[in-house]
């Protein structure tokens, strides 16, 4: 299939334009220099250049992405539409990896090898301790690409708070499992119930060997500790 190149469109040229404009402000000189200061693993460079020369033009999930970076609207910078107005972010950490059958240490890194990360929190998980997991491992790599993928996740006590009267049927969890001797595996999976007794955290996964986890209340060995409220992909 022959690529389409953007560069000489007129709406290539004008979002090219946006995001040379809102990488200025943060005070980068180039696309390398905004890549060097302001990627921490969820963008590659050659990916960001094609956006800003024109190349190609951002999606949706890309300029939300940008947007969170740059403190702006994430429609205007994809399309212009209204004006480039400023979005509240928060900083938040990434505090670790969700990857299946890897059993480490600690369920979170040490904190001096934590990330930050700009996130544009909605409202309602002001309050809330938010934080972020990097996806590794293919359990769920039909939904979240690993290596790509930074999941945005909620301590389940503060997302039962802010979501009394909703189930978490059909959302995305982090679920904790520890051995004996302290180690621990930290997983992401999609919750369904079967029953009063029965929960079942189902993988997404192009691997035949990656199997459902069930949950029986007499016998459970994983934690269920957050919900996953929303993602960054790699772009």
């Amino acid at each position: 299939m022959e690529k389409i190149n953007n560069s000489n469109t007129p709406e290539g040229k004008a979002q090219a334009k946006r995001l040379v404009d809102c990488r200025r402000k943060l005070g980068c000189s180039s696309a390398k220099d905004f890549y060097e200061k302001y990627s921490n693993g969820l963008f590659s460079y050659p990916q960001y250049q094609k956006y800003e020369s024109g190349e190609r033009l951002l999606g949706t999930k890309a300029a939300m992405l940008y947007s969170s970076i740059f403190n702006v609207d994430w429609e205007w910078l994809k399309n212009g539409d209204g004006k480039p107005k400023t979005i509240p972010v928060t900083t938040i950490y990434k505090v670790g990896y969700v990857q299946a059958g890897k059993f480490n240490e600690a369920c979170q890194l040490p904190e001096s090898e934590w990330e930050t990360i700009p996130y544009p929190v909605n409202d309602n998980y002001k309050s809330c301790r938010i934080f972020a997991l990097g996806v590794r491992g293919d359990s769920m790599n039909l939904i979240f690409p690993p290596e790509k993928t930074t999941l945005i996740c909620c301590p389940i006590e503060d997302w039962v708070d802010v979501n009394p009267d909703e189930r978490l049927e059909g959302k995305y969890i982090i679920a904790y499992r520890r051995t004996p001797d302290g180690l621990c595996e930290a997983t992401v999976k999609k919750y369904t119930r079967i029953d009063d007794d029965t929960i079942i955290l189902v993988a997404e996964s192009s691997n035949p060997e990656i199997k459902p986890i069930v949950l029986h209340p007499d016998k459970n060995d994983y934690e269920i500790a957050a919900v996953v409220i929303g993602d960054m992909r790699m772009y």
